[in-house]
């Protein structure tokens, strides 16, 4: 049990502090017009990371998170329920998972398994994945639920394939960033 609520504050900080970095530099700096913010979208990186390194024990702090981040951060961007969005969301790296799963493509720790964590090509897949359902699942409910992120632009093709880019290239950034600043850390280490 102890382990659990490590993992799943560690998750929590981790996806917090993307939030927090993803909204500076895009909410609130107004850098960039709102929508263009759905372009680089770092939080989705946590949801990999988390899911793919700790498994099922990460999913209610980042769960969490995703309830905090727009709830707290932006919460006049964010007009409406994300309860169900945000569990959309953190669900879509499990359900790439379990695809992969069901094709007999087994996340491992070993060079023999068919998916390895540890090889940045499998990472890279599960985040395509994983971005394409939270795209199509989240921007689904969001349309018939009637809701519109920004009046110019409707809950279309073209936003779906934003929330889709915008988890891929903000997992990109995080994960080149994490490989930079962890380089030295881990060549002292080993």
């Amino acid at each position: 049990m102890k382990h659990f609520f490590t993992v799943s504050s560690t998750a929590f900080l981790f996806s917090s502090t993307l939030w927090i970095i993803w909204s500076f530099f895009s909410v609130q700096t107004s850098l960039l017009p709102n929508w263009l913010a759905s372009l680089i979208y770092f939080p989705h990186a946590a949801r990999v990371l988390c899911i793919v390194y700790f498994g099922w024990r990460a999913i209610p702090g980042l769960y969490l998170a995703e309830i905090w981040g727009p709830m707290f951060i932006a919460p006049e961007v964010y007009n409406f329920n994300v309860l169900l969005p945000s569990l959309m969301s953190v669900i879509s790296v499990s359900l790439a998972l379990g695809l992969l799963n069901t094709l007999d493509l087994k996340l491992g720790n070993t060079n023999t398994s068919p998916l390895n964590k540890r090889n940045y090509k499998h990472i890279a897949l599960i985040t395509i994945l994983s971005a394409v359902f939270n795209g199509l699942f989240v921007n689904f409910y969001l349309s018939t639920m009637n809701v519109n992120f920004f009046s110019a632009i409707d809950a279309s093709i073209i936003q779906v394939i934003r929330f889709i880019v915008g988890d891929i290239v903000g997992t990109a950034i995080v994960f080149i960033g994490l490989a930079t600043f962890l380089r030295p850390i881990l060549a002292k280490k080993y």
